[in-house]
């Protein structure tokens, strides 16, 4: 198990802490004003994109770079999209995989850039496919609305 591995148990049960709590203040203001869910996913997948051509290429410091900007997105608490425990477990492991891929990026490691981009990819997915299947069977208390609106703007980008 390498150091970076160790860190990133460390950091990702911290994540979750953080996300919890981020979650709380989100559902104890109902009334507040809703992010536009669509237009931040849809920013994320771009630096995403440009996050892959960065990694293919051993482009470091965009790998950095990008892998930084979807940090800052995914920090942001008021673009959670429900509010579930696998939800913040998916959020905590996708931020220790971005806080990975930038320290691997800076150590200029591409084998250790690969696994990080691998697990941020691998969150991405797992997130979104058990998000749709909560949707679908409606089992989200409180959060059907937004996740519908969420899953709305995704699907119906190109």
């Amino acid at each position: 198990m390498t150091h970076m591995t160790t860190r990133m148990r460390s950091r990702s049960r911290m994540s979750a802490g953080f996300l919890a709590l981020a979650l709380l203040a989100l559902t104890a203001a109902p009334g507040a004003a809703q992010p536009n869910l669509g237009s931040l996913m849809r920013e994320k997948l771009d630096r995403a994109q440009q996050l892959f051509e960065a990694v293919v290429l051993a482009r470091f410091p965009a790998v950095g770079r990008h892998a930084g900007e979807l940090l800052r997105i995914s920090e942001e608490s008021t673009w959670m999209a429900a509010p579930t425990t696998a939800y913040v477990q998916h959020a905590a492991e996708f931020q220790e995989a971005a806080r990975d891929l930038r320290a691997a990026a800076e150590a200029r490691d591409m084998e250790e850039v690969s696994t990080a981009y691998m697990t941020l990819v691998s969150s991405c997915v797992q997130c979104h496919r058990q998000l749709r299947g909560a949707a679908r069977a409606e089992r989200i208390p409180g959060g059907g609305s937004r996740l519908r609106e969420f899953l709305a703007s995704v699907d119906s980008s190109p």
